[in-house]
This record gives structure tokens, sequence and C-alpha cells, in this order.
């Protein structure tokens, strides 16, 4: 199974490490799944990573979900709450929030909650 920390940049090792001191190695058979992967092709700077405008560094929708469960886990060393943590943006499109826009849910951001419920649900 693949190591996620193995393969990624010093940069951003270093800025989890500032969010947890720990690493929690559950975290990897969730991270491994085909529903987290695809996180790992989406970029959280809704396009303007690919700008000659901006000198930014690859951070993927997996890597601010990673972020987001350490955060929680360095505070409460819950399982539960670190996973929720985890697939917080699970279904969450291309172009993050932009949808919360379209969908007129910009305030409670609940528009996707729907299918993030299913796509859990489907891979437990």
């Amino acid at each position: 199974m693949n190591n996620y920390l193995e393969n990624l940049d010093e940069k951003i090792k270093k800025y989890f490490k500032i969010l947890s001191k720990e690493f929690p190695e559950f975290l990897n058979d969730y991270i491994n799944t085909s529903e987290m992967q695809k996180q790992a092709r989406i970029s959280v700077s809704c396009g303007t990573i690919y700008s000659k405008m901006y000198n930014q560094m690859r951070y993927s929708s997996l890597d601010h979900s990673v972020a987001v469960a350490l955060i929680i886990w360095n505070f409460t060393k819950d399982k539960k709450q670190t996973l929720s943590g985890l697939f917080h943006d699970i279904a969450t499109p291309v172009f993050k929030h932009s949808i919360d826009f379209m969908n007129k849910d910009y305030e409670k951001q609940e528009s996707t909650e729907e299918l993030t419920t299913k796509i859990i649900s489907e891979s437990l």
C-alpha cells in the first residue's frame, strides 16, 4: 500500500508537522481509497496554478483534507472527528466551492453534503 507521506513535497511535510507533531497511521488506509486519491488530482487553487501570474506550490485537495484531519487529530485525538475532517471535501467538485455559489448555498456550503454522504456510505 502506498504511503502518502513518502511522496509529499518537503514543504508540505514541514507544514503538516506544524499542524500535528504526529501523523496517525490509520489515515493511510483511508487516504489510499480511490475516493480520496481522486482528490490528489484536484488543486485547491481553483485554476490559478495554471497561470504564469502566480508562483505556486502544488497543493491538492487531498493535501488540504489531510491538513484538516491533522489539525483535528492534534486537538482531539479522536478518530471519528479526524476522519470527518479528512472526508469533508470528498464531494467538492474541481473548482471547489464555486459550486456553492451556483447553488446559492455559499453561506452554509451544504449543497454537496448529500453527495458526500452517498460517497462515504458506498465506500464503506
